[in-house]
């Protein structure tokens, strides 16, 4: 197991693991940076993007906000929270010691467990130093029959795109398409439909990306782009 803080807009605890389901992917805890923009442009449902290398591997990074005691790790901060309910294993975890909770409006679909029973410390997203301390009674440790989803992505176009977290009505398509992450380029959205979520059939990930309105509009086809950063949470 190897501990890397590494300094990138923030301090962060990462540890770098063998992820599931990554054969054939590049799993390391990395300083994340945009790519320079060189070559095709290609036009997306929102906007246009250049994609310097579309057959670079994805790099999986998985993300611990806690120390081995349950404590905040070093740069982190901590606000108080809510009571939260129906925690089970988080479904953007690679490991079982990271829980999610509902509502999905309390922001804890990534929580560590603490030394007290009843607290958890749940995660804002994998690029923030934020936690939230909030509280249950409720806690389901039945594994997750399904593939763990990153917890946050950065694509080829630059965008971060944080995963969907329950409750509030999002925007939609004629298509029938949902969100599932919402990103801060504009209004991209990572979709998702009948087809696995993330395309990890080669050693550079992809996923559909495409725009959303309130009114359900027709949209053009999504487009694939190219997952250069996968976020993940890991116990430590």
């Amino acid at each position: 197991m190897i501990v890397v803080i590494v300094l990138a807009g923030g301090i962060f605890v990462f540890r770098t693991v063998n992820a599931p389901d990554t054969s054939g992917v590049v799993v390391q805890t990395v300083r994340t940076s945009l790519p320079s923009v060189t070559g095709s442009t290609i036009t997306t449902a929102t906007r246009e993007f250049v994609d310097p290398d579309p057959d670079q591997p994805t790099k999986v990074v998985n993300v611990t906000a806690v120390d081995k005691s349950g404590n905040p790790a070093a740069g982190y901060r901590v606000a108080d929270g809510v009571e939260v309910a129906n925690c089970r294993l988080s479904s953007s975890a690679i490991d079982e010691g990271v829980l999610g909770c509902l509502p999905g409006g309390a922001g804890a679909n990534v929580c560590w467990t603490t030394p007290s029973p009843r607290v958890l410390l749940c995660g804002d997203g994998p690029w923030t130093r934020s936690l939230t301390r909030n509280t249950t009674d409720q806690i389901d440790l039945m594994p997750l029959n399904e593939q763990a989803q990153p917890w946050g992505m950065e694509l080829a176009d630059g965008a971060k795109c944080h995963r969907r977290n329950g409750g509030s009505h999002w925007p939609g398509r004629a298509d029938g398409l949902e969100g599932a992450y919402s990103c801060d380029e504009g209004a991209e959205f990572v979709l998702r439909g009948a087809a696995p979520l993330t395309d990890r059939t080669k050693p550079a990930w992809t996923v559909k990306v495409g725009g959303m309105s309130a009114d359900n509009a027709s949209f053009p086809p999504p487009v694939d782009m190219r997952v250069v950063t996968a976020f993940f949470a890991a116990s430590p």
